[in-house]
């Protein structure tokens, strides 16, 4: 994983434990509006980054790791009796389509990975 990619997370785990516990911290600086654009900015620019490497093997690894990590957050925020103010749960449909561009995504590294072990 990049280090970009780990500042990316970083953010958006605080995002979410600030989305999840808004009277935890940040609450005087950050609108729930802003929150979700930041959320969908930072959630579409790692989706859609170009590549920077042809490794696809390290990418289906990345965003694996990256799609459950997600996940298992937002279940864990959930459980520990957080509320989300913009609406994300695991049962919102939105969320589930998000999952399955990114399972989409995931899955063509995978094949992308096979082909080039070929």
């Amino acid at each position: 994983m990049n280090p970009f990619q780990m500042i990316y997370l970083i953010i958006l785990t605080l995002l979410l434990i600030y989305d999840f516990f808004p009277v935890f911290f940040l609450s005087d600086i950050i609108s729930p509006e802003v929150l979700l654009g930041v959320m969908i900015g930072l959630f579409l620019s790692i989706l859609f980054k170009k590549d920077r490497h042809a490794d696809h093997g390290a990418k289906f690894k990345e965003q694996l790791f990256s799609t459950l990590y997600l996940l298992s957050l937002v279940g864990m925020l959930t459980a520990l009796g957080g509320r989300s103010t913009i609406g994300i749960s695991l049962n919102n449909v939105f969320l589930w389509i998000v999952l399955l561009l990114s399972c989409y995504h995931t899955f063509s590294y995978w094949k992308k990975a096979k082909q080039s072990e070929t």
